[in-house]
This record gives structure tokens, sequence and C-alpha cells, in this order.
């Protein structure tokens, strides 16, 4: 980067300005050994950016360089004026706070802030654009709660808000939007209905109910008899259903008898644990054991087994006496006496 180019209060010393760019050093660099100063950006050639070897003032060798303080302070120490003075900024700064000065300068140009805008206005009246801008978002009056941009709020309320007043095109009455379709599908007396008996099919102004149903009650109650008489049928149906797969259900249990020898010999009863006979109505889970006597009732009888039902925590929701079909499968799976 080349020199300065900025408009100083007064005139520069022909020491302060480089021999290369004409303009007032920026970030001086000396050379030694000829002590002679350039811009730093000056001593690297523009096409090829490489460093320069010789000093532009005596040709004589560069052999390093280093920044030259002395210059660059007094170079910062003198009065510019700012860069937006053709915008009517009447600052005088050093060149040093040159930047700190632009970035804050009222006569800048800067960008509005809303999305969408994209106006270049002057950083001092950014605010007052702002303000106005029909980019930026304002609240709907109507307290809907939405926020949309200044220039689309007119729109808004007439078109989109759902607190504007808008009329029924049926019965010309009107409400806000919100309160519209409800209205339209549940309130509105002007619109066509079907009527709600089964079978009717009759269409009629919501607010003509009470004349239609006085017109046509004999033939509702016709139809609303022959509705119950076929839900029964059906009801009946479902009910012969539920009766057969709760018949059809079949609850398996398994009850090992380890000894049974032994236990034929000494002639003992024998008793299961506690069991349930499950199903998904609640009325039909009844809690039970198994008892056997392995001679029977007499020596050397047959094996007797005894289904018998309990009264568990609950025996007011079972149903009484118990109606279920229970079958016993006694197997021998070892073979032999056990």
């Amino acid at each position: 980067e080349m020199g300065c180019d900025a408009e100083y209060v007064d005139d520069v010393h022909e020491e302060l300005v480089c021999a290369v760019c004409h303009l007032p050093m920026l970030r001086a660099v000396g050379i030694h050994p000829c002590a002679h100063a350039f811009c730093e950006g000056c001593l690297v050639a523009p096409h090829t950016g490489v460093a320069l070897q010789e000093c532009p003032t005596c040709r004589g060798a560069i052999g390093s360089t280093a920044p030259s303080y002395a210059v660059r302070n007094v170079m910062n120490g003198l009065l510019v004026y700012c860069t937006h003075t053709a915008r009517g900024c009447e600052e005088k700064v050093k060149r040093g706070d040159l930047e700190t000065h632009a970035a804050t300068c009222g006569f800048a140009e800067v960008t509005c802030t809303h999305a969408g805008c994209g106006a270049t206005v002057l950083r001092r009246d950014l605010k007052a654009h702002v303000a106005k801008c029909e980019w930026g978002l304002v609240t709907c009056p109507k307290r809907c709660g939405e926020r949309v941009p200044r220039g689309k709020l007119e729109k808004h309320k007439a078109e989109e808000c759902v607190k504007r007043m808008v009329e029924c095109e049926k019965c010309g009455t009107k409400r806000k939007a919100e309160a519209s379709e409800e209205h339209r599908k549940r309130l509105c007396p002007d619109r066509e209905v079907e009527c709600e008996v089964a079978g009717c099919g009759v269409m009629y102004k919501r607010g003509a109910r009470a004349e239609h149903m006085k017109e046509h009650a004999e033939r509702h109650v016709e139809l609303l008899a022959a509705e119950n008489k076929a839900r029964a049928a059906e009801n009946k149906t479902l009910l012969e259903r539920m009766a057969a797969l709760e018949s059809a259900v079949c609850t398996s249990r398994e009850w090992i008898v380890d000894g049974f020898s032994a236990k034929r010999q000494a002639k003992q009863w024998i008793f299961s644990g506690e069991m349930v006979l499950s199903h998904e109505n609640v009325a039909h889970r009844y809690p039970f054991l198994l008892s056997m006597h392995p001679n029977g009732m007499i020596d050397g009888g047959a094996v007797a087994v005894f289904f018998v039902p309990r009264r568990g925590k609950h025996p007011h929701r079972l149903e009484w006496p118990m109606k279920k079909k229970v079958e016993m499968r006694i197997v021998n799976q070892k073979g032999g006496n056990d």
C-alpha cells in the first residue's frame, strides 16, 4: 500500500513525502545503510511482489530495512481533513486517528439495518431513516401479535390480520376473521346443511332447522326406528360373537408333580400353588388351585384330580357360580411310575 492521499490541513514537508509514490509516507520504513525512508509498500516491486534490492533514491544496495518510528510518529501527528469532507464533515483530526474518526463519522455512508431495505444513508441520518423505514418491523395495532414490515402493515390489516372484521358471504353479519371459520361451519343461519337424521338427506338453511324438524317429524321417527332396529340387531350379533370368543379362550396352566411314585406309596394329598384362570375380562379372572390324590378316593384306585376355585382378593368382581369350562389333562412325561 502506497502513501496516504488524505487532504492535509497544512503543507507536508518534502522530506516526509515518499520519493516513489510522491505522497506523504504511510508506515515509513528506513533503509540501511543509506538512511533514506519510503512507504513500506513502495519498497516492493508492484508487478512481482519481490522486495527491491536497491534504494530508489541513491541506487545503493539495500542492506536491511526497519520501521522508521520517528517518521511514523511525525506523520500520525499531522492534521488532516475527514475523508467525508465532500459530504459535509468539517472535522480536522490527526492522521493517526483518521480511521477511528471515519468509523463513527456522521457523514459516512451506512446501509439500513432492516432486512430487505438496502438503502444507503449518512450515519447521522440512520436513526431517522430506521424510524420510518418501510422495511422496519412494527406490531399490528389490532393486537393480533404479528410483526410485519411497516410498508406492508396496511395490507396486513386489510387482508391478513386475524383480528380484522370480515363479513359472512351468506348472512352478511360481521365478526373477527379468527372466528369466521367457526361461524361458517357451526353458526351461520343462512348456510345450507344436511339434516343430521340418518337417511333424511334434506338440505336446509341452518336457521330453518326447527321448521324442517317439524315438517319432517313423522319421517324422522320412521328413520330413527329403523336405525334403532338395525343397531339392536348389530349389537345382538356383536354380543354373540363376543360370547363365542370368550368361550373359545383357552388359558393353559401347567402343574409339574415331582416324586409322584413316592407320594403315591405314602398316600399323600398333593396340592398345587394358587393359579389364575386369565381372561381380558376382569370378571373371568378366577383364582384356583388343583388338588390330587395319587390313589384316588380308594386304595389302588385311579388318580383323582380336583379343580378348586378360590375367592381371591376381589371376589365381588367375579361371576358366581363360575360357568367356565375347565379341561384337565394328566400326562406322564417321564414314563414308568414317576
